[in-house]
Formats: C-alpha cells, structure tokens, sequence
C-alpha cells in the first residue's frame, strides 16, 4: 500500500452468557473438517492450513480478513496481518471457544471457512476468489459466486484431485490455504506461479525500457511482492491497487492505471507521464540504501522494514528473468 495504513480498532462486541451448544460450534466444525479432510479423496495429499500471525502478509491474510468480516469482525482487507486484524481473530477466537492467541492457524481458519457455491455472495466469496486469483485464476474479486467463480472452482479442484462439483468446501478451502503454504510465495522463483512470474518479467521490463539498473529491478519485485505478491489484485486497503497498490486518491494515478502492471511499474521507478508522484529514480541516493529503505522512501508504508524479507526471492527472479525483453 502507498501511504500509511491506519491501525482498524476492532469491536468485539462479547455477549454475557452465550449457550453451550454456541460456544462449542466452531471447534465442532474445526474437529469434523479435520475429520473429513483425513477420510477425503484417496491418493490426494492435503497440505494444513497454514498459521498466520502479526507481520504475515500476502492472499492468505486477505482471505482470513474476507473471513472474519464474514463472521462480524469486520476487518480491512489489506493482505497485512497487523494489530487490527490479531484482535478481530482473538475476538473471533474467544467468541467461539478457541484458544485466544491472536494467530489464525488451522483451528482458526477451520472454524472460519464456510461452504460457498454458485448463486452465493458476500466477503466469504471474496475469501475464495482472493485464493483462486493467487493460484492463478482469471477473476474478479467482487463478492458474487457467479458462473466464472464456479469455473475456476471446477478447474482447481480438477487440478489438485479433488471431487469436482464447483462448490467450495473444507477440502477446496483446505487446497486453496495449503497450495500457499506448503511453498510459500517467496521461497524460491520456481515457487511462482506463472501469473507471477508474468509481472516479474513486466516489472523487470519495463526497468530496463527506462535505464534502470539491475539493483531497480530488484528493489521494485521486493516492493511488489510485499505489497501484492506479485499478483494485479483489484482489492487493498482503502483505494490501493494493482501490483503496487498504489492509490488514486494519492495522485498515482486512475484506477485503469494503477491497475496496468507496466504503467504502474512505470510509475514505481519515477518514468510514468500519467503522474507527478516521485519514483524510485527521484529518490536521492537510492543506490546507496537497502532494499527496504529505497523501496520505503516510494512507498510510505506503515511496515518500513517489511520490503527486506523478499530480497532474496527479488535476487532469484532477477537471476532467472533478467533475459526479460525491455519495455519502453
């Protein structure tokens, strides 16, 4: 995100006595899925949900959020796991019955999944679409299970063995988590998705198209996968979008054109003619400073040091793309 993200207070509205049946529900639900994902598909391995906590960041963390909001915990859906979104998940978590540690691990995230299906709307859609746009859908994330929603459904669960039938239950829900964090994005180049390794090779492109070194490249992939993962998202906090999740509302400019990867790529090194906002070649000394410090200094984020863990994987790309055709 550009500009500073303003920690959400969360309102955990807790009622006085609330029935046992209630309290217990969501580990029941947790304990059955659990359940059914061990006795599932024979011959399919199914990856755990994965644990998310303060710092985590990326299109699980956005699920989660869609998730908590769709159980009353509204919550921002930025993709960063920061103070805002560890009380709403420790409220969500004392409300039904977990242990209260403000991480979203497997229980949490068991107990938050819902069954969705075509003719669905709602933040709980918006969760599995984050999901599938990450494992390389072509969607929009906007809330409605219509028939696109359901293909990209039908094809996921095609391709990680699973029962075919378009509605997402524990085990499409499970797949959706797990294909993320068995290999988390950021381990490795192979570890991209081919949508992901798409951006990269624009990102680097549109570098070399504008005479920016090869130290540019990687100060930009670094920025884009701490801000998207590397994914054109059309969701962020407030009016951030796009790779960079740069917001109109700041001058970076429309939202057609923040959401182009190569005009918002553009726009991060300081060569776009659709705005006046200073990039990463205005920044003075840029070269001297640390990945995080340059890739802060453009984007103003309220987690500084955030860029610095996806230096090594913005290294990787580079060695593997830098054959990337320019891009005026």
């Amino acid at each position: 995100m550009v500009e500073t993200r303003e920690t959400r207070s969360v309102h955990a509205a807790l009622p006085t006595a609330r029935p046992p049946v209630r309290r217990l529900a969501a580990p029941l639900v947790a304990l059955l899925t659990a359940f059914a994902l061990l006795v599932g598909a024979p011959g399919v391995a199914q990856a755990a949900y994965p644990t998310l906590g303060n710092g985590s960041s990326g299109p699980d963390v956005t699920a989660v959020q869609f998730l908590l909001t769709h159980h009353g915990q509204a919550t921002t859906a930025d993709g960063q796991y920061g103070s805002g979104t560890q009380a709403a998940v420790s409220a969500f978590q004392q409300e039904n019955g977990l242990a209260v540690d403000g991480a979203a691990g497997p229980q949490t995230i068991g107990a938050l999944v819902v069954t969705v299906r075509e003719g669905d709307s709602g933040p709980a859609v918006q969760a599995l679409q984050t999901l599938l746009i990450a494992r390389g859908a072509t969607l929009t994330s906007d809330g409605d299970f219509g028939p696109a929603t359901a293909a990209a459904v039908r094809s996921f669960q095609s391709s990680n063995g699973l029962a075919v039938d378009g509605v997402a239950g524990p085990q499409t829900w499970n797949a959706a988590f797990g294909s993320g964090s068995s290999q988390p994005p950021g381990t490795s180049y192979d570890s991209l998705s081919d949508a992901q390794k798409a951006h990269a090779r624009t990102i680097i492109g549109v570098g070399k198209g504008a005479g920016v070194p090869e130290q540019g490249w990687v100060v930009a992939l670094a920025t884009a996968m701490q801000e998207s993962t590397l994914i054109n998202v059309d969701y962020g906090d407030r009016d951030s979008l796009g790779l960079f999740q740069q917001r109109p509302s700041q001058g970076w400019g429309t939202e057609a054109q923040v959401s182009d990867p190569v005009l918002a790529s553009q726009a991060f090194y300081g060569v776009a003619a659709h705005t006046p906002n200073p990039g990463l070649l205005d920044i003075s000394g840029w070269q001297s400073m640390s990945v995080t410090q340059a890739a802060q200094a453009v984007q103003r984020s309220a987690y500084p040091d955030a860029y610095a863990q996806w230096e090594g994987l913005a290294r990787d790309i580079v060695a593997n793309e830098a054959g990337a055709p320019s891009i005026p």
